[in-house]
């Protein structure tokens, strides 16, 4: 074999072992979405919809009942070591959110497994980042973690509202 051909041969095999690298980390997004359908369906669980973002984000999406408001909870699968459990609080104007900001650092030192922060679009979010090997995903504990959230909020919603609208 010439040493050209030595070298394409060698190229080739790069590129299909960094294809076959893309195509595991798909599959790792959709082995992880597939249990979490499984779960839901057979614990049964009603009310949580697939959005799908791209090939390596898979997203479902509810809500969380909390002091009679609905607000939106969702639940981020990738093909990295973490899912998030995120909702959305409350959307502010940008000053408001500049002034909660010491508030919400407070809670953050309280509950360290829980992250409150403001996005860009000047939404309040609480963020429960779940990190989890891809042999070691498990729906059930994302599941279980959703119910301390709602819990946490439902202790702490009324509050933090309070602080957020104080003048």
């Amino acid at each position: 074999m010439t040493k050209e051909k030595a070298e394409t041969t060698e190229v080739k095999a790069e590129i299909t072992a960094a294809e076959e690298a893309v195509k595991a980390e798909t599959n790792t997004v959709s082995k992880k979405i597939e249990a979490m359908k499984e779960f839901i369906e057979k614990a049964r669980i009603n009310g949580i919809q697939l959005i799908d973002a791209n090939e390596n984000n898979k997203i479902l999406r509810s809500n969380l009942l909390i002091e009679g408001q609905s607000l939106p909870m969702f639940i981020v699968v990738n093909d990295t070591v973490y899912s998030y459990i995120q909702v959305h609080l409350v959307t502010v104007k940008e000053e408001k959110a500049e002034k909660c900001l010491p508030y919400l650092n407070e809670l953050n030192e309280r509950f360290s497994m829980l992250k409150y922060f403001v996005n860009k679009g000047s939404n309040i979010v609480l963020t429960c980042s779940v990190p989890a090997s891809d042999d070691a995903f498990e729906p059930a504990l994302l599941i279980a973690l959703i119910d301390q959230v709602k819990k946490h909020l439902e202790e702490n919603y009324a509050e933090l509202m309070k602080k957020i609208w104080q003048d």
